[in-house]
C-alpha cells in the first residue's frame, strides 16, 4: 500500500465514521456488510465520494469493492490525486 493509498483510505474511513456512524475502530479491511451498510447507504456514500473526489463512483462499484481499502484503490484507478 502506498502512502497515497493509505492517506485516501484514511479519508474514506473518516467519512464513514463521521457521516455514516461507522465505529471509530473501523479499519480499511472492515467490510461494508459488517458495518450494516445496505444499498441505500452505498448509494449515499457513492454520491458523497463522487462530490468529494470529482469522479463517478456508483453503489455497485462500492458493493464490489466491499471495504474502504479497496474503495481507495478504485478511486485511484479512476485517476484521482490526493
Amino acid at each position: 500500500m502506498t502512502t497515497t493509498t493509505a492517506g485516501l483510505e484514511q479519508q474514506i474511513l473518516d467519512v464513514l465514521v463521521s457521516e455514516y456512524e461507522a465505529p471509530a475502530d473501523t479499519t480499511g479491511q472492515t467490510s461494508f456488510d459488517l458495518l450494516g451498510f445496505d444499498s441505500l447507504v452505498l448509494v449515499e456514500l457513492g454520491v458523497a465520494l463522487t462530490k468529494r473526489y470529482g469522479v463517478e463512483i456508483g453503489d455497485e462499484e462500492l458493493r464490489e469493492a466491499g471495504n474502504a481499502a479497496r474503495t481507495a484503490e478504485l478511486l485511484l484507478s479512476k485517476g484521482i490525486t490526493v
